[in-house]
């Protein structure tokens, strides 16, 4: 297949992910393999993917990119955090000519098996392109997500070959105190949506000093039904024993635990705040964190660095994680 073609069967496939009622028994299917992945939260991920999947979007992507005339074969560890969270990574093998040799996570297999599916029952000639693997010992190049450790292993274990590997990150809210309830609501999806567990999920939030968090909490009402959902209420009751246990403060709502802290990264259930006196003391606390931080919002994206309210969970096509574009590395294989 050529560039056009493979860009005509990717905006074919975003047709059907916008237009194709029939999702639900794939969604439930996702949610038994994973409870996490609730039909909702599956269908924001579908969204989102579906934006990417329009032809101008996918031709704009790929404009400065050759046609490919000698393919290589990408091995793709993809990640199961949250829904179809490695489709990118196979997209963009796709889009480029290379061939996927993927792995998918086992939390993650039933809506990427889905994807990938219909594209090869409507374009047979895409089938070549995806060959799922338990290991990757021959390929040529490697992308990989992981957390800390498994991303330093990937990096010896394949350090011969061309690799882009992953760590973990998370995101940071940052609070003036004049937002708007609307605001608060949209920062609350940046939050909530996924439990909080993709590396665009805000884990933090940056206030200033004599916050009122009751705003914020009346925001998060609309997420209450969340705490009838067994996983993440186990979430919250474990590290809740933990806290008090600890004699560890913490605010909490039934829903949502706060507690100040410095580090980014939370479990479920909890998201960690710091107070700022300054603009240029609450800048500092950011730029500690650049190394692991995916994405910063604010009111309007006022912030520097940030974007708006209630955009984190909505990535662009070109909102690479790890801020690593991976069409360049892609395009150094050719």
């Amino acid at each position: 297949m050529n560039k056009m073609e493979r860009i005509a069967a990717l905006s074919w496939l975003g047709h059907q992910i916008q237009t194709d009622s029939g999702w639900e028994n794939v969604l439930e299917r996702a949610r038994q393999k994973n409870g996490f992945f609730t039909p909702e939260f599956s269908k924001i991920s579908l969204q989102a993917i579906g934006t990417w999947l329009e032809e101008k979007v996918l031709s704009d992507w790929l404009t400065n990119f050759p046609e490919n005339p000698n393919p290589k074969q990408i091995g793709l560890i993809l990640a199961g955090n949250i829904p179809l969270v490695g489709w990118h990574d196979l997209m963009a093998v796709f889009a480029t000519g290379h061939i996927s040799v993927y792995k998918p996570s086992q939390s993650d297999d039933v809506l990427i098996s889905q994807l990938i599916g219909l594209l090869v029952e409507k374009y047979p000639e895409a089938g070549p392109y995806f060959i799922k693997a338990e290991r990757l010992n021959d390929v040529d190049a490697l992308i990989a997500t992981g957390s800390k450790a498994t991303a330093a292993h990937f990096d010896y274990y394949f350090r011969t070959k061309p690799r882009l590997i992953r760590g973990s990150r998370s995101s940071l809210g940052f609070i003036y105190g004049f937002e708007t309830e609307e605001e608060l609501s949209l920062l609350c999806d940046d939050v909530m949506q996924y439990y909080g567990m993709g590396c665009r999920s805000v884990s933090k939030l940056l206030v200033p000093e004599d916050y009122d968090f009751e705003p914020f909490y009346k925001a998060l009402e609309k997420y209450r039904y969340l705490t009838d959902h067994h996983k993440f209420q186990n979430n919250a009751i474990y590290h809740k024993s933990i806290f008090l246990m600890n004699g560890d403060p913490f605010l909490d709502n039934d829903i949502l635990m706060l507690r100040h802290q410095k580090s980014l990264f939370t479990p479920p259930a909890v998201v960690n705040y710091e107070v700022y006196k300054t603009l240029d003391e609450a800048k500092a606390m950011v730029d500690g964190h650049r190394s692991e931080l995916q994405c910063l919002v604010s009111h309007q994206g006022q912030f520097p660095g940030s974007i708006p309210f209630g955009t984190a969970q909505k990535p662009a096509i070109d909102d690479y994680a790890d801020g690593v574009n991976t069409l360049d590395f892609l395009r150094e294989l050719l």
